[in-house]
């Protein structure tokens, strides 16, 4: 009945099956999820409460009481009770009840990874989606919480959109809004500043059943930046929708820093039988842009630059489960963008557009048991592209490039012995680059990638990771792909420029010290080596040539909460990333060592009303510029203080906003390694937002 959009008399239905059987826990969590769809507070509380009594070894009312508890403020409460209900699952973060009546496929599509965002503990979020993916590969709602908590990472973009697209593909009919921006890459500004965050889907009911539902969300802030989305998702029967609008603007911190931003999003997706599901989706994205990123030097920007992007791709899936343990997806797009670069100064007067067709397609089959899973997939992309430019003076140049590549992988997690999981893979990419007007252009990249990764937990409370690993950076649309994304809990797939060859080498300890206590320590290494675009002046000549890059980085992070409102974090991040002098990159900097130190706290009372501060120590240095105009030795600290109040609407209405980033409008020199996800500029800016959901 419920199943079938009737609430209330499928509720009444299980009311009578637990006044049959009261001692009866996995009941009685089930009526606490009908009373949360309902609204009827506290009711639902006592009836998990009470199942918790009833069965203490049963992890059904843990969870379904901290997705409760952080619809109501309560996130520290959340995070205890998601913690338990990992450890009553074996230790496992694969999210589901005992129960299994529907699957728990609605509850499993909420974004667990907002209770760990909210606490400012979003590392903490990575070590537990990384557990939840390397323990089953086939559970979608794995992969949306390690796609929701990659946010916090910087030039993560195309594993965070990847992880969506693996979430999307396995994931069953249901009513979680499809943010548009949401599978976007480069978001600019809207990423820390736009209408509504990444993890939008707050308030997803527990049960999937006939139903429409509208999310709205709105920004006003400093600098003439404003934003608005439109959500309105549904059910009936086999079949789910989903369609969004997202508008931002903004005039930006300093001199052509504006922005202006419009995503649309279509989606549909029916199951054909229990066993077959489709899917189609339609994006839209049309963005006009100055030049945007923040260097070390503050007038180190280009005045006149503009720029401009507009893209449409549909893509279609397909997911077939052969059995429970095999699992085959399909994933097709197909794309067209027109980009335009145009810089009118007189003295350096440019004008370059593209024009491009591509088309990608994606297999993937998953197999797992107890002991063993294997992911193996293949991919294929074309790219036909068109491109005309006037350097300096007319006439323009024209030129046409064919892209394509394709690629076979097959991954396998062992767990042959206890307490040890030994990722073992490869892959071979084939990527080639044909410029029609030069052969000096052509770029030919066929490489083997070795992959070996192991995670050990000596006891249940600690973590061991290491891995090594090598990557081609291929072409690929919408920066999306089923590959997996992380080897032991490591990224594979950063920013870097296409063709991009590069190792990475890494260990880490994840702790949990206590309930209340977590820690620990990452360190990695990169090697790369990137193809770029050389001009020889003296034969006025192009040619491509390699440059070698190194980068390391290291984290640390403690985080506790010693009170059941209180949150307290504390971090380190370090960069050191060094460039080949001949080139350097768009960013414009040849070395740079940055140490961050944010410290947090964040307060979250039952009446509805948070508040969190986080302060960052910033200690940077480095050599900035280019080859032609030369470096210069430039370095800075300063303390940058972020601060937010909100206030969650009664009965999940929905969630008001209002934040000041840098709060005491410090100024500063600053070389961001992310530019298309900025995470501070050198003056304060406002921005306050409302969220609701009907």
């Amino acid at each position: 009945k419920i199943r079938d959009g009737d609430l209330k008399d499928g509720g009444r239905e299980i009311e009578i099956a637990a006044s049959l059987d009261p001692n009866n826990s996995l009941i009685r969590s089930y009526l606490g999820k009908v009373y949360y769809e309902e609204k009827r507070g506290r009711l639902d509380g006592r009836e998990y409460a009470v199942a918790k009594e009833l069965d203490p070894k049963d992890p059904t009312p843990y969870f379904y009481d901290a997705i409760r508890k952080q619809t109501i403020n309560r996130p520290v409460e959340a995070l205890q009770d998601l913690q338990k209900s990992i450890e009553l699952n074996d230790n496992r973060a694969v999210y589901r009840s005992r129960l299994l009546l529907d699957q728990d496929l609605a509850a499993r599509s909420s974004s667990l990874a907002r209770i760990y965002n909210n606490l400012g503990f979003q590392q903490l979020g990575l070590v537990e989606g990384w557990k939840s993916v390397n323990t089953d590969p086939g559970n979608f709602s794995a992969h949306r919480f390690l796609a929701d908590s990659y946010g916090a990472l910087p030039r993560h973009e195309i594993a965070r959109t990847s992880e969506l697209l693996q979430s999307q593909l396995l994931q069953p009919i249901n009513i979680t809004p499809i943010q548009p921006q949401l599978a976007e890459s480069n978001l600019l500004l809207i990423s820390r500043q736009g209408p509504s965050a990444p993890s939008f889907n707050t308030y997803n009911p527990l049960f999937n059943r006939n139903q429409v539902a509208l999310h709205a969300s709105g920004l006003t802030g400093s600098n003439e930046t404003w934003g608005g989305e439109g959500i309105v998702s549904g059910i009936y029967k086999n079949l789910s929708l989903s369609a969004g609008f997202t508008h931002f603007e903004t005039d930006g911190f300093r001199e052509n820093n504006d922005q202006d931003d419009d995503i649309a999003n279509v989606f549909a997706q029916m199951e054909l039988t229990h066993k077959t599901s489709i899917q189609a989706e339609y994006r839209y994205r049309d963005t006009v842009k100055g030049d945007l990123p923040l260097r070390f030097d503050p007038n180190n920007f280009f005045p006149n630059e503009r720029n401009s992007t507009e893209t449409e791709s549909i893509r279609l899936g397909l997911h077939q489960v052969f059995t429970p343990r095999s699992h085959l997806l399909v994933s097709f797009i197909i794309q067209n963008a027109d980009y335009s670069l145009r810089d009118t100064d007189p003295e350096f007067f440019l004008d370059f557009g593209t024009e491009e067709d591509s088309y990608m397609g994606e297999i993937q089959h998953l197999f797992h048991s107890d002991r063993f899973h294997m992911t193996a997939g293949a991919g294929y992309f074309d790219s036909d592209q068109e491109n005309s430019y006037i350097f300096f003076s007319p006439p323009p140049v024209v030129s046409n490039r064919d892209i394509n590549s394709y690629n076979f992988y097959l991954y396998s997690n062992i767990n042959f012995i206890k307490d040890v999981t030994l990722t073992i893979g490869a892959s071979a990419d084939f990527f080639e680059w044909d410029n029609k007007e030069s052969d000096d252009l052509d770029l030919d990249e066929n490489q083997f990638n070795p992959k070996f990764g192991i995670t050990y937990t000596p006891i249940p409370d600690t973590t061991l990771r290491a891995a090594v690993f090598r990557s081609l950076r291929r072409r690929i649309l919408s920066d999306q792909t089923l590959e997996p994304t992380q080897v032991a809990g490591f990224n594979q797939f950063f920013d870097d420029g296409e063709g991009s060859d590069s190792w990475r080498y890494g260990v880490a300890v994840d702790q949990k010290f206590t309930a209340s206590l977590y820690g620990g320590v990452e360190i990695s290494k990169r090697e790369i080596e990137v193809p770029y675009e050389f001009f020889d002046f003296s034969t006025f000549s192009s040619y491509v040539k390699r440059a070698d890059w190194e980068e390391q980085m290291s984290r640390a992070y403690l985080y506790w909460t010693p009170i059941s409102w209180l949150a307290l974090s504390a971090e380190y991040q370090y960069e050191d990333l060094e460039r080949d002098t001949e080139f350097v990159g768009p960013e414009l900097f040849k070395e740079i060592k940055t140490h961050r130190f944010p410290l947090g706290i964040g307060f979250f009372l039952p009446c509805g009303f948070s508040a969190q501060a986080k302060t960052t120590y910033v200690d940077q240095e480095g050599k900035f510029g280019d080859p032609f105009s030369g470096f210069m030795q430039g370095d800075d600290q300063f303390w940058v203080v972020d601060a937010a109040v909100s206030y969650r609407l009664p009965k999940r209405l929905g969630l008001i906003t209002l934040e000041v980033k840098n709060l005491f409008d410090e100024e500063f020199n600053f070389q961001d390694t992310d530019p298309a996800n900025p995470w501070t500029v050198p003056e304060q800016v406002i921005s306050a937002r409302c969220t609701l959901t009907f």
